[in-house]
């Protein structure tokens, strides 16, 4: 009996003891290998002195500060690194710094709202998003969030979202050919939703479009085609809406480009990062908004209408210093990119499981997309709950991986994320898949009677 609060009452959990480079030991002695940094966080592994002396050091000087009395010089310092990272349009930005994804992408909507209002727009307020998509637990976030089964319980309380479709490959609806889709009319004709979407509500009311640029966790790693960044940005830029990337996950190394959204040479006007800015040493986050953003507010009442008790606390701010140099001093986004083709043909290596639909992602992150039956992408019947029995039975192998599920229609649809921390050695690599297949070995054993019963008529 505990008088903490778990996220489900259902579930026996661990509890951590140590952790060192990728593995975890729980208090019974067994050892883990982080396929997933946790949730997709401690991309840097577990144990670095570097990030752990700065805590240390922070803690016994100033722990903590708060931002209407001081700044500190941890924060103070991290905003300059994290500048010198981003493209040219925000070399004279602002860094905004938070403690997790989902306050970030608050900070970033009340930023937008704000950035309006100081330009005598104060009509805008409305920002549209994709389905499926996530952006976070908190209201505004998930107001702004497209997967149906985070959003159902609260649905009262949240405000009604404006959602257009995203540029899912695999599953491609276009009209263009069976997916996995590769011509590039399909993610035109999925950009070209925004625009109408911004027509619908109104060009003058419109102030954002908020998406991932590789969607995570509500669609495991699905990367759009080539032309749709592009053309999302021409249409943001021709009705003077905001561009927000949400990089929570994909921001600073995991997808092989400092931000994801360099994959295809577009600057947005704020972005937004968590997750791997601390690397899980500390809780934080940050909004860089872009000059033209910043601007606004120099520029006008000079004020910012917001604010939380822990921004810019100093003790993260030193954590979040110490990991993007630890980041840039071993050329670790470098190391990514370059280990990108091996991660991906061991993936692809597994295809040779029937269960196996899609294989997708960018850098250390991939998504593996689970079902029925291969030839209709028919996915397993909710009652199965593959994702959540392969990542019961991925653990029970001494591997972390992260599940997820209700892409299709908020109930269907089955993925896993592969995702380890940017140290991992090439023989841990070689452990992690072989604990991958053990783990995916077990679970053709359980999914046999359902698979057998697939439909061969379905298209999904």
């Amino acid at each position: 009996m505990t008088a903490f609060f778990p996220r489900n009452f259902n579930k026996k959990y661990p509890v951590i003891q140590s952790a060192n480079g990728v593995w975890i030991t729980d208090t019974s002695g067994k050892t883990y290998l982080d396929g997933c940094s946790g949730a997709v966080v401690a991309n840097l592994g577990y144990g670095i002195t570097e990030i752990t002396n700065a805590i240390s050091d922070q803690v016994s000087r100033a722990p903590f500060a708060h931002t209407s009395q001081f700044l500190s010089e941890p924060a103070l310092l991290l905003a300059d690194e994290l500048l010198k990272l981003t493209p040219s349009s925000f070399q004279n930005g602002r860094v905004y710094f938070a403690s997790g994804g989902s306050e970030a992408v608050e900070t970033a909507l009340k930023m937008a709202r704000g950035h309006f209002i100081e330009s005598g727009e104060s009509e805008r307020h409305v920002v549209i998003s994709r389905w499926p998509g996530y952006h976070g637990a908190t209201l505004g976030a998930l107001s702004a969030t497209g997967h149906l089964a985070r959003r159902k319980p609260y649905l009262p309380i949240l405000k009604p979202p404006a959602l257009i479709r995203t540029d899912f490959r695999y599953r491609c609806q276009c009209g263009f050919g069976p997916g996995p889709c590769s011509d590039e009319r399909c993610s035109i004709s999925r950009a070209n939703e925004l625009e109408d979407a911004i027509n619908i509500f109104g060009a003058k009311n419109v102030m954002a479009f908020l998406g991932e640029p590789i969607i995570g966790a509500a669609l495991g790693a699905a990367v759009p085609g080539h032309s749709y960044w592009k053309r999302i940005r021409e249409i943001c830029t021709k009705y003077g809406v905001l561009l927000i990337a949400d990089e929570v996950m994909t921001g600073l190394g995991r997808t092989g480009k400092n931000f994801a959204m360099q994959h295809w040479d577009v600057d947005p006007d704020i972005i937004v990062i968590g997750k791997g800015v601390a690397a899980g040493y500390q809780p934080l986050s940050a909004v860089i908004a872009s000059n033209k953003v910043a601007s606004a507010f120099a520029n006008g009442s000079g004020v910012f209408e917001h604010g939380f008790t822990y921004s810019g606390h100093p003790t993260s701010c030193a954590a979040g210093l110490a990991a993007v140099n630890y980041l840039n001093q071993n050329k670790l986004v470098e190391h990514v990119q370059q280990q990108e083709q091996n991660f991906f043909s061991r993936l692809n290596a597994l295809r040779k499981w029937g269960f196996v639909g899609d294989v997708r992602g960018r850098g250390y992150l991939a998504g593996i997309e689970i079902v029925k039956n291969r030839d209709t992408k028919e996915p397993f019947p909710s009652s199965f709950k593959a994702h959540k029995l392969l990542g019961e039975l991925a653990q029970e192998a001494g591997l972390l991986v992260y599940p997820g599920s209700g892409f299709i229609d908020g109930v269907l649809g089955d993925h896993i994320m592969i995702a380890p921390p940017f140290t991992i050695a090439e023989d841990e690599l070689d452990e992690l898949f072989n604990r991958l297949e053990s783990t995916f070995s077990s679970f053709a054993g359980l999914a046999g009677d359902v698979s057998e019963h697939s439909s061969n008529s379905t298209t999904f």
